[in-house]
């Protein structure tokens, strides 16, 4: 059994869209793939935000990216 080491999440990082603060959702271990090697490859910590200011979702592992998945289950709960 291998044990796998997560580093600390970062501070909460400014919104790329408004600059307000993101507020963190919740933490993955993942490769971010979606083929079947995915298990294969390294896994990183992707740590999901939301934007309480513009309402958008984010993602960051290796930079900040939309999270448009999350965003559309987002809107469609509203």
């Amino acid at each position: 059994m291998a044990l796998s080491i997560v580093p600390p999440r970062p501070d909460n990082p400014a919104c790329p869209d408004c600059d307000e603060t993101l507020v963190h959702v919740h933490t993955e271990i993942s490769s971010g793939a979606f083929r079947t090697q995915a298990a294969s490859m390294p896994q990183l910590p992707i740590h999901y935000y939301d934007c309480p200011a513009c309402g958008t979702c984010w993602k960051f592992a290796t930079r900040m990216l939309p999270d448009p998945v999350r965003q559309t289950i987002r809107d469609a709960q509203e």
